[in-house]
């Protein structure tokens, strides 16, 4: 009987310590996945950079502490956030489970931004290759029609002031 005493305080003690509080310090699904969404946008933004160490320190240090200071956290808050969640599998699934359609239509927003930002870009090149055009097509009608307009010129000319010119002796003009 005494056996049956130790096993049944040693299993309710068990049972107890693997309740679902969770301690303190640990952020909550909503927070931790605010800060998931924003962590991976400043990675996905930082493989547009070069890929040097020093590079990468530089230029993210700074913008992942001001995701911690927009969320009220910091970077130990998160990382024993992130262990601690990392250690209970099904509640880090129900977090990115949350993270994912975020940053899915945030990536469409952009991806629509730059279309537009191309095609309009696209547009502007074009009206300036349009105007390129018409200029040389102008210049190249004044230069033919210049042309013509001398070939005129010397066929009106009496014959003598032709001859006189080919031969070095006077102008034409």
């Amino acid at each position: 009987m005494h056996l049956y005493k130790n096993l049944f305080f040693l299993v309710a003690i068990f049972f107890v310590s693997c309740g679902d509080d969770v301690p303190k310090g640990i952020l909550t699904h909503q927070q931790m996945a605010g800060v998931l969404v924003d962590v991976h946008i400043i990675d996905g933004s930082l493989m547009e950079i070069a890929q040097q160490p020093d590079t990468l320190y530089k230029y993210s240090a700074n913008r992942y502490l001001q995701v911690f200071k927009q969320h009220d956290t910091d970077s130990a808050q998160f990382r024993k956030s992130f262990s601690y969640y990392a250690n209970k599998p099904d509640q880090l699934f129900d977090i990115y489970e949350k993270v994912l359609p975020i940053i899915k239509a945030k990536s469409d927003s952009a991806t629509k931004v730059k279309v537009r930002a191309d095609s309009l870009e696209r547009i502007r090149q074009n009206k300036i290759n349009e105007k390129i055009a018409k200029r040389v097509a102008d210049s190249v009608a004044r230069l033919n029609k210049d042309k013509a307009d001398s070939v005129a010129k010397i066929k009106k000319m009496p014959k003598q002031h032709i001859k006189k010119a080919q031969a070095g002796q006077g102008k034409l003009l």
